[in-house]
Protein backbone atom coordinates (compact mmCIF):
# COMPACT_ATOMS: atom_id res chain seq x y z
CA UNK A 1 0.00 0.00 0.00
CA UNK A 2 1.37 3.37 -1.01
CA UNK A 3 0.85 5.51 2.27
CA UNK A 4 0.17 9.65 0.72
CA UNK A 5 -0.06 11.96 4.32
CA UNK A 6 -1.00 15.16 4.19
CA UNK A 7 -1.74 17.60 7.08
CA UNK A 8 -5.11 17.57 9.01
CA UNK A 9 -7.12 20.83 9.19
CA UNK A 10 -9.26 20.13 12.31
CA UNK A 11 -8.17 22.87 15.17
CA UNK A 12 -8.86 25.68 12.59
CA UNK A 13 -11.36 24.27 10.18
CA UNK A 14 -14.20 26.29 8.52
CA UNK A 15 -17.05 24.60 10.49
CA UNK A 16 -16.23 26.01 13.85
CA UNK A 17 -15.21 29.52 12.43
CA UNK A 18 -17.11 31.84 14.91
CA UNK A 19 -18.48 29.09 16.82
CA UNK A 20 -16.74 27.87 20.35
CA UNK A 21 -13.28 27.20 19.06
CA UNK A 22 -11.57 23.44 20.06
CA UNK A 23 -9.24 23.88 23.13
CA UNK A 24 -5.63 24.64 21.91
CA UNK A 25 -2.39 22.16 22.99
CA UNK A 26 1.05 23.18 22.32
CA UNK A 27 3.17 19.97 23.80
CA UNK A 28 6.79 22.37 25.16
CA UNK A 29 8.87 19.16 25.98
CA UNK A 30 8.72 15.21 26.42
CA UNK A 31 12.09 13.57 28.34
CA UNK A 32 12.31 10.17 29.68
CA UNK A 33 13.69 9.80 32.89
CA UNK A 34 15.17 5.90 33.38
CA UNK A 35 15.87 5.99 36.98
CA UNK A 36 12.03 6.15 37.28
CA UNK A 37 10.95 4.32 33.85
CA UNK A 38 8.42 7.66 33.18
CA UNK A 39 7.77 9.82 30.10
CA UNK A 40 7.47 13.67 31.12
CA UNK A 41 5.33 15.69 28.58
CA UNK A 42 4.83 19.43 29.56
CA UNK A 43 2.38 21.35 27.79
CA UNK A 44 0.42 24.26 27.70
CA UNK A 45 -3.71 24.49 27.15
CA UNK A 46 -5.49 27.41 25.79
CA UNK A 47 -8.93 27.93 25.52
CA UNK A 48 -11.14 30.56 23.93
CA UNK A 49 -13.67 30.86 26.19
CA UNK A 50 -11.43 29.83 29.13
CA UNK A 51 -13.64 26.47 29.73
CA UNK A 52 -12.10 23.46 31.18
CA UNK A 53 -10.99 20.46 29.60
CA UNK A 54 -10.75 16.96 29.49
CA UNK A 55 -7.04 16.34 28.67
CA UNK A 56 -5.81 12.35 27.55
CA UNK A 57 -2.31 11.45 27.38
CA UNK A 58 -1.60 8.74 24.20
CA UNK A 59 1.45 7.35 22.63
CA UNK A 60 2.82 5.61 19.59
CA UNK A 61 5.49 2.91 19.27
CA UNK A 62 5.49 3.20 15.21
CA UNK A 63 5.99 6.88 15.35
CA UNK A 64 2.89 8.10 14.97
CA UNK A 65 1.08 5.37 12.54
CA UNK A 66 -0.52 4.28 15.01
CA UNK A 67 -1.04 5.46 19.05
CA UNK A 68 -0.56 1.69 20.37
CA UNK A 69 0.44 2.02 24.03
CA UNK A 70 -1.48 1.43 26.62
CA UNK A 71 -1.08 5.14 29.04
CA UNK A 72 -2.60 3.89 32.34
CA UNK A 73 -0.59 4.58 35.19
CA UNK A 74 -0.42 8.70 35.18
CA UNK A 75 -0.32 11.64 37.57
CA UNK A 76 -0.80 15.39 36.85
CA UNK A 77 -2.52 17.20 34.72
CA UNK A 78 -4.41 14.97 32.96
CA UNK A 79 -8.12 13.79 33.20
CA UNK A 80 -11.12 15.85 33.76
CA UNK A 81 -11.44 19.54 34.91
CA UNK A 82 -7.87 20.89 33.42
CA UNK A 83 -8.24 24.55 33.27
CA UNK A 84 -6.26 26.30 30.79
CA UNK A 85 -3.23 27.79 31.37
CA UNK A 86 0.98 27.71 30.74
CA UNK A 87 3.28 24.87 32.60
CA UNK A 88 0.46 22.02 32.63
CA UNK A 89 2.68 18.65 33.09
CA UNK A 90 1.93 14.92 32.84
CA UNK A 91 3.76 12.08 34.18
CA UNK A 92 3.52 8.81 32.85
CA UNK A 93 5.24 5.75 34.51
CA UNK A 94 5.28 2.66 32.09
CA UNK A 95 6.22 -1.41 33.44
CA UNK A 96 6.41 -2.53 29.93
CA UNK A 97 9.75 -2.07 27.61
CA UNK A 98 9.08 0.51 24.90
CA UNK A 99 10.99 1.64 21.87
CA UNK A 100 11.87 5.26 22.71
CA UNK A 101 13.41 6.38 19.77
CA UNK A 102 10.00 5.61 17.65
CA UNK A 103 8.07 6.92 20.22
CA UNK A 104 5.66 9.87 19.53
CA UNK A 105 3.57 11.37 22.36
CA UNK A 106 0.01 13.00 21.52
CA UNK A 107 -2.10 15.23 24.16
CA UNK A 108 -5.45 15.40 23.49
CA UNK A 109 -7.91 18.20 25.19
CA UNK A 110 -11.89 18.31 24.58
CA UNK A 111 -13.84 20.96 26.22
CA UNK A 112 -17.04 18.71 25.97
CA UNK A 113 -18.76 21.41 23.65
CA UNK A 114 -19.96 18.35 21.15
CA UNK A 115 -20.28 19.54 17.57
CA UNK A 116 -23.67 19.15 16.42
CA UNK A 117 -24.72 16.16 14.06
CA UNK A 118 -27.54 18.06 12.74
CA UNK A 119 -24.79 20.70 11.59
CA UNK A 120 -23.13 18.07 9.66
CA UNK A 121 -26.00 17.05 8.23
CA UNK A 122 -26.95 20.58 6.80
CA UNK A 123 -23.48 20.62 4.81
CA UNK A 124 -24.91 18.32 2.30
CA UNK A 125 -26.89 20.45 -0.45
CA UNK A 126 -28.79 19.59 -3.59
CA UNK A 127 -25.76 21.76 -5.28
CA UNK A 128 -22.85 20.19 -3.39
CA UNK A 129 -24.06 16.87 -4.97
CA UNK A 130 -25.17 17.74 -8.28
CA UNK A 131 -22.03 19.12 -9.27
CA UNK A 132 -20.24 15.82 -7.99
CA UNK A 133 -22.19 13.75 -9.91
CA UNK A 134 -21.75 15.88 -13.15
CA UNK A 135 -17.96 15.06 -12.28
CA UNK A 136 -18.02 11.72 -12.17
CA UNK A 137 -20.62 9.95 -13.85
CA UNK A 138 -18.33 9.17 -17.39
CA UNK A 139 -17.34 6.41 -18.96
CA UNK A 140 -14.93 4.18 -16.44
CA UNK A 141 -13.87 0.88 -16.95
CA UNK A 142 -10.05 -0.55 -16.79
CA UNK A 143 -10.43 -1.92 -20.41
CA UNK A 144 -12.31 -0.27 -22.11
CA UNK A 145 -12.04 3.59 -20.61
CA UNK A 146 -9.55 2.98 -18.55
CA UNK A 147 -9.10 7.59 -19.03
CA UNK A 148 -12.27 7.57 -17.42
CA UNK A 149 -11.50 5.16 -14.52
CA UNK A 150 -7.99 7.48 -13.84
CA UNK A 151 -9.91 10.43 -13.91
CA UNK A 152 -12.64 9.50 -11.17
CA UNK A 153 -9.81 7.58 -9.10
CA UNK A 154 -7.77 11.13 -9.04
CA UNK A 155 -11.07 12.96 -8.31
CA UNK A 156 -11.11 10.87 -5.48
CA UNK A 157 -7.72 10.71 -4.61
CA UNK A 158 -7.56 14.65 -4.63
CA UNK A 159 -10.59 15.17 -2.54
CA UNK A 160 -9.17 13.36 0.31
CA UNK A 161 -5.67 15.22 0.15
CA UNK A 162 -7.98 18.26 -0.06
CA UNK A 163 -9.77 17.37 2.97
CA UNK A 164 -6.92 17.01 5.01
CA UNK A 165 -6.84 12.85 5.06
CA UNK A 166 -4.59 10.52 5.12
CA UNK A 167 -4.39 8.86 1.65
CA UNK A 168 -3.31 5.35 0.71
CA UNK A 169 -3.60 3.44 -2.27
CA UNK A 170 -3.94 0.01 -2.32
CA UNK A 171 -3.16 -1.64 -5.51
CA UNK A 172 -6.16 -4.27 -6.73
CA UNK A 173 -5.24 -6.63 -9.39
CA UNK A 174 -7.31 -8.41 -12.14
CA UNK A 175 -6.36 -10.03 -15.29
CA UNK A 176 -3.08 -8.41 -15.06
CA UNK A 177 -4.46 -4.90 -14.48
CA UNK A 178 -3.90 -2.90 -11.45
CA UNK A 179 -6.24 0.05 -10.05
CA UNK A 180 -5.90 1.02 -6.51
CA UNK A 181 -8.43 1.12 -3.90
CA UNK A 182 -8.66 4.92 -2.85
CA UNK A 183 -8.84 5.00 0.55
CA UNK A 184 -8.62 8.06 2.64
CA UNK A 185 -8.15 7.80 6.81
CA UNK A 186 -9.18 10.24 9.03
CA UNK A 187 -7.60 8.72 12.66
CA UNK A 188 -9.86 9.04 15.86
CA UNK A 189 -8.01 11.05 18.51
CA UNK A 190 -8.68 8.85 21.22
CA UNK A 191 -9.41 4.91 19.53
CA UNK A 192 -7.75 5.02 16.29
CA UNK A 193 -8.06 1.54 16.04
CA UNK A 194 -11.91 1.34 16.09
CA UNK A 195 -12.70 2.23 12.80
CA UNK A 196 -15.89 2.85 10.22
CA UNK A 197 -15.91 2.99 6.67
CA UNK A 198 -17.86 4.52 4.09
CA UNK A 199 -17.51 3.16 0.48
CA UNK A 200 -18.93 3.03 -3.07
CA UNK A 201 -17.27 1.40 -5.98
CA UNK A 202 -16.39 3.87 -8.58
CA UNK A 203 -15.58 1.30 -11.81
CA UNK A 204 -18.60 0.88 -14.37
CA UNK A 205 -19.42 -1.19 -17.08
CA UNK A 206 -18.24 -0.59 -20.04
CA UNK A 207 -19.98 2.11 -22.84
CA UNK A 208 -21.85 3.88 -19.40
CA UNK A 209 -21.71 6.90 -17.87
CA UNK A 210 -22.61 4.85 -14.79
CA UNK A 211 -24.67 7.82 -13.11
CA UNK A 212 -26.58 5.60 -10.09
CA UNK A 213 -24.73 2.70 -10.56
CA UNK A 214 -22.36 3.93 -9.34
CA UNK A 215 -21.53 7.62 -9.71
CA UNK A 216 -23.70 8.05 -6.78
CA UNK A 217 -21.85 5.88 -4.15
CA UNK A 218 -18.53 8.04 -5.07
CA UNK A 219 -20.62 11.43 -4.61
CA UNK A 220 -21.94 9.99 -1.06
CA UNK A 221 -18.45 8.79 -0.23
CA UNK A 222 -16.95 11.69 -1.35
CA UNK A 223 -19.44 14.43 0.41
CA UNK A 224 -18.91 12.23 3.78
CA UNK A 225 -15.17 12.62 3.82
CA UNK A 226 -15.38 16.60 2.94
CA UNK A 227 -17.76 16.90 5.73
CA UNK A 228 -16.87 14.89 8.19
CA UNK A 229 -12.90 15.76 7.62
CA UNK A 230 -13.43 18.87 9.04
CA UNK A 231 -14.45 17.75 12.61
CA UNK A 232 -12.52 15.29 15.03
CA UNK A 233 -14.03 12.60 16.17
CA UNK A 234 -13.31 9.54 19.08
CA UNK A 235 -12.66 6.64 16.79
CA UNK A 236 -11.45 6.51 13.28
CA UNK A 237 -12.74 6.48 9.75
CA UNK A 238 -11.87 5.31 6.57
CA UNK A 239 -13.53 6.83 3.48
CA UNK A 240 -13.11 4.18 0.48
CA UNK A 241 -13.37 3.86 -3.23
CA UNK A 242 -13.23 -0.04 -4.34
CA UNK A 243 -12.26 -0.70 -7.72
CA UNK A 244 -13.51 -3.67 -9.68
CA UNK A 245 -16.76 -3.90 -8.28
CA UNK A 246 -18.29 -5.37 -11.41
CA UNK A 247 -15.71 -8.21 -12.16
CA UNK A 248 -16.90 -9.53 -8.90
CA UNK A 249 -15.93 -7.26 -6.21
CA UNK A 250 -12.12 -7.60 -6.49
CA UNK A 251 -11.09 -4.27 -5.01
CA UNK A 252 -12.64 -4.93 -1.60
CA UNK A 253 -12.53 -8.91 -1.58
CA UNK A 254 -8.70 -7.85 -1.94
CA UNK A 255 -8.81 -5.07 0.65
CA UNK A 256 -10.98 -7.39 3.36
CA UNK A 257 -7.99 -10.12 2.57
CA UNK A 258 -4.58 -7.90 2.59
CA UNK A 259 -5.39 -4.20 3.90
CA UNK A 260 -6.99 -3.85 7.08
CA UNK A 261 -4.48 -3.39 9.43
CA UNK A 262 -4.09 -6.05 12.39
CA UNK A 263 -4.13 -3.16 15.07
CA UNK A 264 -7.51 -2.18 13.47
CA UNK A 265 -11.64 -3.49 14.62
CA UNK A 266 -14.02 -2.48 11.69
CA UNK A 267 -17.02 -1.33 13.90
CA UNK A 268 -19.65 -0.74 10.54
CA UNK A 269 -19.22 -0.78 7.08
CA UNK A 270 -21.53 1.80 4.77
CA UNK A 271 -21.58 0.36 1.07
CA UNK A 272 -23.30 3.16 -0.79
CA UNK A 273 -24.15 0.81 -3.92
CA UNK A 274 -26.42 2.95 -6.36
CA UNK A 275 -28.59 5.46 -4.00
CA UNK A 276 -30.33 7.76 -6.65
CA UNK A 277 -33.24 6.45 -8.76
CA UNK A 278 -36.68 7.36 -7.26
CA UNK A 279 -39.66 7.11 -8.48
CA UNK A 280 -43.94 8.28 -7.69
CA UNK A 281 -44.87 5.96 -9.86
CA UNK A 282 -46.97 2.78 -8.73
CA UNK A 283 -45.50 -0.45 -10.13
CA UNK A 284 -42.13 0.91 -10.17
CA UNK A 285 -40.19 -1.24 -7.83
CA UNK A 286 -40.28 -4.86 -8.16
CA UNK A 287 -38.72 -7.36 -5.78
CA UNK A 288 -36.67 -10.79 -6.24
CA UNK A 289 -38.88 -13.59 -6.39
CA UNK A 290 -38.89 -15.31 -3.14
CA UNK A 291 -38.27 -11.85 -1.09
CA UNK A 292 -42.19 -12.28 0.37
CA UNK A 293 -41.06 -15.50 2.22
CA UNK A 294 -37.79 -13.72 3.51
CA UNK A 295 -38.95 -10.53 4.32
CA UNK A 296 -43.01 -11.08 4.51
CA UNK A 297 -42.72 -7.03 6.51
CA UNK A 298 -40.84 -5.28 4.35
CA UNK A 299 -42.51 -7.09 1.06
CA UNK A 300 -45.98 -5.95 2.72
CA UNK A 301 -44.77 -2.37 3.37
CA UNK A 302 -43.96 -1.95 -0.20
CA UNK A 303 -46.86 -3.45 -1.48
CA UNK A 304 -48.63 -1.36 0.55
CA UNK A 305 -47.63 1.67 -1.02
CA UNK A 306 -48.60 0.23 -4.77
CA UNK A 307 -44.96 -0.67 -5.32
CA UNK A 308 -43.83 2.78 -5.29
CA UNK A 309 -39.77 2.83 -5.72
CA UNK A 310 -39.53 5.73 -3.34
CA UNK A 311 -37.45 4.37 -0.65
CA UNK A 312 -33.66 3.73 0.63
CA UNK A 313 -33.48 -0.29 0.94
CA UNK A 314 -31.09 -0.50 4.09
CA UNK A 315 -29.47 -4.36 4.04
CA UNK A 316 -27.87 -5.72 6.37
CA UNK A 317 -26.99 -9.75 7.82
CA UNK A 318 -28.23 -10.77 11.62
CA UNK A 319 -24.66 -9.96 12.64
CA UNK A 320 -25.05 -6.33 11.54
CA UNK A 321 -28.34 -5.80 13.45
CA UNK A 322 -26.74 -3.28 15.59
CA UNK A 323 -25.42 -1.48 12.45
CA UNK A 324 -28.92 -1.25 10.84
CA UNK A 325 -30.50 0.08 14.23
CA UNK A 326 -28.16 2.95 13.95
CA UNK A 327 -28.44 3.71 10.45
CA UNK A 328 -32.28 3.83 10.87
CA UNK A 329 -31.34 5.91 14.18
CA UNK A 330 -29.48 8.06 12.07
CA UNK A 331 -32.90 8.43 9.75
CA UNK A 332 -35.18 8.88 12.37
CA UNK A 333 -32.73 12.15 14.11
CA UNK A 334 -31.73 13.97 11.01
CA UNK A 335 -33.54 12.83 8.00
CA UNK A 336 -37.05 12.05 8.72
CA UNK A 337 -38.11 12.65 5.34
CA UNK A 338 -36.49 10.07 3.96
CA UNK A 339 -38.24 6.63 3.59
CA UNK A 340 -36.54 3.11 3.85
CA UNK A 341 -37.28 -0.44 5.05
CA UNK A 342 -34.62 -2.37 6.40
CA UNK A 343 -33.97 -5.76 5.05
CA UNK A 344 -31.61 -8.08 7.41
CA UNK A 345 -31.01 -11.15 6.27
CA UNK A 346 -29.43 -14.67 7.95
CA UNK A 347 -26.06 -15.95 7.84
CA UNK A 348 -23.87 -14.09 5.14
CA UNK A 349 -26.78 -13.57 3.19
CA UNK A 350 -26.49 -17.06 0.61
CA UNK A 351 -30.26 -17.36 0.99
CA UNK A 352 -30.86 -14.13 -1.09
CA UNK A 353 -27.82 -14.04 -3.62
CA UNK A 354 -29.11 -10.60 -4.75
CA UNK A 355 -28.88 -9.04 -1.41
CA UNK A 356 -25.12 -10.33 -1.70
CA UNK A 357 -24.01 -8.44 -5.29
CA UNK A 358 -21.81 -5.28 -4.13
CA UNK A 359 -18.70 -4.79 -2.22
CA UNK A 360 -20.56 -4.99 1.56
CA UNK A 361 -20.71 -8.93 1.55
CA UNK A 362 -17.04 -9.65 1.25
CA UNK A 363 -16.87 -7.89 5.17
CA UNK A 364 -19.74 -10.33 5.61
CA UNK A 365 -17.77 -13.24 4.87
CA UNK A 366 -14.85 -11.70 6.88
CA UNK A 367 -17.67 -11.75 10.02
CA UNK A 368 -17.84 -7.65 9.49
CA UNK A 369 -20.73 -5.85 10.23
CA UNK A 370 -21.82 -3.82 6.87
CA UNK A 371 -24.35 -2.24 5.05
CA UNK A 372 -25.77 -2.36 1.52
CA UNK A 373 -27.67 0.99 1.06
CA UNK A 374 -29.58 0.86 -2.18
CA UNK A 375 -32.94 1.96 -4.39
CA UNK A 376 -32.74 -1.45 -5.51
CA UNK A 377 -30.55 -1.36 -8.80
CA UNK A 378 -32.44 -3.56 -11.83
CA UNK A 379 -35.17 -3.98 -9.45
CA UNK A 380 -36.47 -0.58 -9.69
CA UNK A 381 -33.99 1.22 -12.13
CA UNK A 382 -34.49 0.43 -15.86
CA UNK A 383 -31.81 1.62 -17.02
CA UNK A 384 -28.84 -0.35 -14.92
CA UNK A 385 -25.84 -0.98 -16.94
CA UNK A 386 -27.33 1.01 -19.56
CA UNK A 387 -25.94 3.48 -21.53
CA UNK A 388 -28.89 5.18 -20.73
CA UNK A 389 -27.69 5.49 -16.79
CA UNK A 390 -26.70 9.31 -17.07
CA UNK A 391 -26.81 12.22 -14.54
CA UNK A 392 -30.51 13.42 -15.98
CA UNK A 393 -32.03 10.23 -14.60
CA UNK A 394 -30.75 10.87 -10.93
CA UNK A 395 -33.21 12.15 -8.62
CA UNK A 396 -30.95 14.67 -6.53
CA UNK A 397 -33.35 15.19 -3.96
CA UNK A 398 -33.40 11.35 -2.85
CA UNK A 399 -29.60 10.86 -3.22
CA UNK A 400 -29.10 14.08 -1.54
CA UNK A 401 -31.24 12.72 1.57
CA UNK A 402 -29.68 9.70 1.37
CA UNK A 403 -26.02 10.93 1.77
CA UNK A 404 -27.40 13.09 4.47
CA UNK A 405 -28.44 9.92 6.13
CA UNK A 406 -24.85 8.17 5.61
CA UNK A 407 -23.18 11.77 6.72
CA UNK A 408 -25.21 11.33 10.23
CA UNK A 409 -24.99 7.20 10.52
CA UNK A 410 -20.75 7.75 10.50
CA UNK A 411 -21.16 10.72 12.64
CA UNK A 412 -22.80 8.18 15.12
CA UNK A 413 -20.35 5.18 15.01
CA UNK A 414 -17.22 7.95 14.75
CA UNK A 415 -18.48 10.00 18.21
CA UNK A 416 -17.63 13.59 17.68
CA UNK A 417 -15.76 15.48 20.16
CA UNK A 418 -14.46 18.88 20.35
CA UNK A 419 -10.85 18.41 20.26
CA UNK A 420 -7.59 20.23 19.92
CA UNK A 421 -4.04 18.30 19.98
CA UNK A 422 -0.75 18.49 19.71
CA UNK A 423 2.18 15.44 18.85
CA UNK A 424 6.14 15.06 19.32
CA UNK A 425 8.69 12.96 19.34
CA UNK A 426 10.05 11.81 22.69
CA UNK A 427 12.87 13.86 23.56
CA UNK A 428 15.63 10.82 25.12
CA UNK A 429 17.22 12.69 27.66
CA UNK A 430 20.11 10.20 29.86
CA UNK A 431 20.09 9.86 33.72
CA UNK A 432 22.33 12.69 34.87
CA UNK A 433 22.05 14.53 31.28
CA UNK A 434 20.09 18.18 30.61
CA UNK A 435 19.61 20.38 27.72
CA UNK A 436 22.17 21.85 25.99
CA UNK A 437 22.49 24.51 22.89
CA UNK A 438 22.76 22.57 19.68
CA UNK A 439 26.22 22.07 19.02
CA UNK A 440 26.13 23.72 15.67
CA UNK A 441 23.93 25.97 13.45
CA UNK A 442 21.40 24.24 11.26
CA UNK A 443 19.18 25.09 8.11
CA UNK A 444 16.83 22.78 6.21
CA UNK A 445 16.65 24.22 2.23
CA UNK A 446 15.34 25.35 0.11
CA UNK A 447 11.82 26.54 1.22
CA UNK A 448 9.64 25.74 0.21
CA UNK A 449 10.81 22.38 -0.29
CA UNK A 450 10.21 21.56 -4.18
CA UNK A 451 12.48 18.68 -4.62
CA UNK A 452 15.34 17.30 -2.70
CA UNK A 453 15.50 18.37 1.13
CA UNK A 454 19.08 19.65 2.32
CA UNK A 455 20.48 19.91 5.71
CA UNK A 456 22.88 22.65 6.08
CA UNK A 457 24.73 21.75 9.38
CA UNK A 458 27.70 24.66 10.11
CA UNK A 459 30.88 24.44 11.53
CA UNK A 460 30.99 22.54 14.76
CA UNK A 461 32.93 19.99 17.50
CA UNK A 462 32.45 16.33 15.88
CA UNK A 463 28.79 14.96 17.14
CA UNK A 464 26.42 12.51 16.51
CA UNK A 465 23.14 14.06 15.17
CA UNK A 466 20.01 12.24 14.84
CA UNK A 467 17.13 13.88 12.10
CA UNK A 468 13.94 12.28 11.87
CA UNK A 469 11.68 14.14 9.31
CA UNK A 470 7.87 14.00 10.77
CA UNK A 471 4.67 15.58 9.51
CA UNK A 472 1.97 17.35 11.35
CA UNK A 473 0.25 14.58 13.06
CA UNK A 474 3.94 13.37 14.32
CA UNK A 475 3.95 10.30 11.98
CA UNK A 476 7.72 9.65 11.12
CA UNK A 477 8.88 9.37 7.43
CA UNK A 478 12.20 9.26 7.36
CA UNK A 479 15.75 8.91 9.73
CA UNK A 480 19.04 9.82 9.20
CA UNK A 481 22.24 9.46 11.49
CA UNK A 482 24.97 12.01 11.11
CA UNK A 483 28.24 12.24 12.33
CA UNK A 484 29.08 15.84 11.62
CA UNK A 485 32.36 17.84 12.07
CA UNK A 486 34.95 19.38 10.82
CA UNK A 487 33.74 22.04 8.98
CA UNK A 488 30.42 22.70 7.22
CA UNK A 489 28.32 19.90 5.67
CA UNK A 490 25.30 19.17 3.57
CA UNK A 491 23.14 15.86 4.09
CA UNK A 492 20.06 15.09 1.85
CA UNK A 493 16.65 13.79 3.36
CA UNK A 494 14.63 11.69 0.99
CA UNK A 495 10.57 13.17 0.27
CA UNK A 496 9.51 10.93 -2.54
CA UNK A 497 6.70 9.78 -0.79
CA UNK A 498 5.61 13.05 1.09
CA UNK A 499 3.19 15.42 -0.01
CA UNK A 500 2.58 18.98 0.00
CA UNK A 501 2.15 19.77 3.55
CA UNK A 502 4.08 21.56 6.74
CA UNK A 503 6.60 19.40 8.46
CA UNK A 504 9.30 18.93 11.26
CA UNK A 505 12.60 18.16 11.08
CA UNK A 506 13.61 17.07 14.38
CA UNK A 507 17.78 17.18 15.18
CA UNK A 508 18.82 15.44 18.24
CA UNK A 509 22.56 15.55 19.64
CA UNK A 510 23.58 14.74 23.13
CA UNK A 511 21.74 16.53 25.88
CA UNK A 512 20.39 18.86 22.96
CA UNK A 513 17.67 18.85 20.07
CA UNK A 514 16.51 21.58 18.00
CA UNK A 515 13.17 21.56 15.96
CA UNK A 516 13.08 23.31 12.31
CA UNK A 517 9.49 23.66 10.33
CA UNK A 518 9.34 23.42 6.76
CA UNK A 519 6.90 23.45 4.33
CA UNK A 520 7.05 20.85 1.19
CA UNK A 521 5.64 21.68 -2.27
CA UNK A 522 4.26 19.67 -5.10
Amino acid sequence: MRHIPVILLLAQSAWCLGQNQPPAITITGTSFDPETSSITVEYDLADAEGDPSTVWLRASSNGGSHYDLAVVDVVGDAGPGITPGTGRTIVWHFTEPIDLESTVIMVVADDGHIPHIQDMVDQVTEESVAGLLNAVAIPRHHTNHPAGLASVRDTMAHAFQTAGLELILHDAVHAGVTVPNVIGRHPGLLNDGQCSIVDGHYDAVTNTPGADDNATGVVGTLEAARILAQYTFRNSLRFVGFAFEEQGLIGSGQYVQSAIPSWETITGVLNLEMVGFYSEEPGSQNVPAGFELLFPDAVADIAADDYRGNFLTVVGNTASQPLIDTYLDACDQYVPELRRIPLTVPGTGLIAPDLRRSDHSRFWDAGLPALMLTDGSEFRNPNYHQPADAPATVHIGFLTNCVKATVAAAAMLAEPIHAGWDVRPLTVVGLGEHHHAFPCTATATPQPVQGVLQLELGDCAPTRITARLFDANGRLFATRHIIHGGGPQRHTIPIEEMASGSYLLVLESVGASETLPLMIQR
